[in-house]
């Protein structure tokens, strides 16, 4: 006997996605979360974490506080921000720099401390195994072999006139190892790469000027996350100077920058909240190692072409992943 139209609803209702996640938030203890912003506002990066944090069966409200507090420098001093975590008893701290995770480290052996993006972990001292963290820390980790060495690349095939590219990178954040990356390219392209530390945001207008004046043809910008936070100002200036940018994930482009090539970074903090889940309810850190990107793409900006009035090659449009229009 087929159900009554009554009871196909109340299947289809118990069946929802909405349903099944408020079910979960009821089910699930509820966790206090410590978590340092980047900068003086939210942004995508939060937004994907509290996203991660509902897929697994947390939502804002109900079972789950987040203490938000900001790092507006990276010589922001955080331990008293950090005592005050401890003192509210949090579940887990989330950090995005690698001075929050250190400041984090110093202030707690036993809370667990999750990254949601960095580098290169091992290297900058955050863990000493991405398969087997030690203590109390975890995360995720973007850097992947010779990524830099690509976007030089793939900006030199762009604009394959040209002789003359920069890096430039934030004083504040300098990636070594993607700075070493692109030095590496330039003689096996045949390129000529000035390297230019830049204060961001203060120094970009002038930095930008003297690139142009310099007859460079197009910059890539090393990543950290403060420049991704800044992307708006950065594109700005760029299109002012008339300058084509080559990032490192197509979130930059947002900001005006022409491509992109690399792993989404903010896909990131959605899979760190499901490590602080597992993490706060009883998983040893040590049984949840430091996670890499496997998926990598090309995009390039046609609106940001236009506003610059640059003209990039065939070649790279069709080996685009994305194109928009």
């Amino acid at each position: 006997m087929r159900g009554t139209p009554k009871r196909s609803f109340l299947k289809a209702l118990l069946a929802s996605p909405l349903l099944a996640t408020a079910s979960a938030a009821q089910a699930n203890r509820p966790l206090r979360v410590g978590y340092i912003v980047n900068g003086p506002d939210k942004s995508i990066f939060e937004e994907r974490f509290e996203l991660g944090m509902r897929e697994n069966g947390y939502v804002l409200g109900q079972n789950l506080t987040i203490d938000y507090r900001h790092q507006l420098r990276p010589d922001h001093d955080l331990r008293d921000v950090m005592q005050q975590f401890i003192a509210a008893r949090v579940d887990a701290i989330v950090v995005a720099t690698r001075g929050g995770v250190l400041a984090a480290r110093a202030a707690t052996t036993t809370i667990p401390i999750i990254f949601g993006a960095t580098r290169d972990a091992v290297q900058e001292g955050l863990v000493q195994s991405l398969a087997r963290p030690e203590a109390n820390v975890t995360g995720q980790s973007f850097h992947a072999g010779e990524l830099s060495a690509k976007r030089v690349q793939l900006m030199r095939d762009a604009f394959p006139q040209a002789s003359k590219f920069a890096v430039i990178y934030n004083i504040y954040y300098p990636s070594q190892i993607q700075i070493d990356e692109a030095a590496r390219a330039q003689a096996a392209l045949g390129v000529e790469l000035v390297f230019r530390g830049i204060a961001v945001p203060e120094g970009l207008d002038e930095a930008f000027g003297a690139l142009k004046h310099e007859g460079v043809a197009a910059l890539f910008v090393v990543s950290d996350v403060s420049t991704i936070t800044s992307r708006f100002r950065i594109g700005e200036v760029a299109l002012r100077h008339g300058m084509p940018m080559m990032m490192s994930n197509k979130r930059y482009l947002t900001g005006g920058a022409l491509m992109s090539y690399g792993p989404d970074i903010s896909e990131g903090f959605r899979r760190a909240a499901r490590q602080v889940v597992r993490a706060a309810n009883g998983t040893p850190v040590n049984h949840l190692p430091v996670e890499n990107p496997t998926h990598f793409e090309l995009v390039v900006d046609l609106r940001a072409a236009r506003a610059l009035g640059a003209e990039i090659a065939p070649a790279i449009l069709d080996r685009a992943d994305e194109v928009i229009e």
